[in-house]
């Protein structure tokens, strides 16, 4: 039997916030329920916006909660030496010479000022040849105008996204040549054997590009993980709480009591206040064998 493998993946662009919180938890409590493993993935292929304080804040929030994982590093030093995504480059890669071998991407040099907000991709590019090796332009990945996507999700049941309407070709290179986050996130999750992904609704578009990916190559994988696309965490104005909107200038450790966090937590999964992640586990067994 295939082992169970969750993933906590946070992205070291910012302070973590109680949203990133509710996801870890959710995730670490639905491999405990089930007696699998966590896999703690630091996604840092975005350096520009990388620093070593976020980094830090990700391993002290975790250890502050109690939450400890089977796969990654230990600390800040070992995710330096052996688990950033810069040392995965290569896989990377491969998936993308998959693509280009297979004449399923193409160049694109439209700037973000020329595309504005517009979506999904108006395919300025999707016809012009553009050589793919041609300086200062991205990778686009083809798509047929009728592509919708559909899975089953363990919350909402089954999810229909036409990818086509929603986001079109989307980038899968960047123009600096590095491998884009739908890419990595999928070539991330396939070497690591991860078999469950909770995250939240605002990620469905994630996810469906993720799979339209995953079934291009000769190798599927992802179509046989199971999904649980989470509600979002709100300020009081109905806004969802984002490291991009800066609503968390510093660490969890210097805002928030623990013991609060996990009551508001436990709230917002319509169990009891007051208790502790022991409990949470067996609340979690319950709920898992009631669906």
């Amino acid at each position: 039997m295939q082992r169970m493998v969750t993933r906590l993946a946070p992205t070291p662009s910012g302070f973590l916030h109680a949203g990133n919180v509710y996801n870890f938890l959710l995730n670490w409590l639905w491999a405990k329920a089930l007696g699998g493993q966590v896999l703690l993935r630091i996604d840092d292929a975005d350096a520009a916006r990388k620093r070593p304080e976020y980094v830090e804040d990700i391993f002290r929030v975790l250890d502050w909660l109690g939450l400890h994982w089977d796969i990654g590093p230990s600390g800040p030093d070992d995710f330096e030496k052996h688990w950033t995504q810069l040392s995965r480059k290569e896989l990377y890669v491969n998936i993308l010479d998959e693509l280009k071998g297979k004449g399923l991407v193409f160049a694109c040099a439209c700037s973000r000022k020329q595309l504005g907000n517009e979506a999904p991709y108006p395919g300025t590019c999707t016809n012009k040849g553009l050589p793919l090796d041609l300086p200062d332009t991205a990778w686009r990945i083809q798509m047929d105008k009728k592509t919708t996507i559909h899975f089953t999700d363990s919350a909402l049941g089954t999810v229909y996204i036409p990818l086509a309407e929603t986001t079109g070709s989307f980038v899968v290179r960047k123009k600096d040549g590095i491998a884009a986050y739908q890419l990595t996130s999928l070539a991330d999750d396939r070497h690591f054997g991860v078999t469950h992904i909770a995250r939240g609704q605002d990620l469905l578009p994630s996810t469906a590009m993720q799979l339209y990916l995953d079934g291009l190559l000769d190798k599927k994988y992802l179509n046989a993980c199971i999904f649980w696309h989470h509600p979002l965490l709100q300020q009081t104005d109905g806004a969802k709480i984002s490291k991009s909107a800066g609503h968390q200038a510093h660490s969890l450790l210097q805002t928030v009591k623990k013991e609060t966090l996990l009551a508001d937590f436990a709230a917002w999964m319509n169990w009891p206040q007051g208790i502790g992640l022991q409990e949470m586990i067996t609340l979690m067994e319950v709920q898992l064998a009631s669906e």
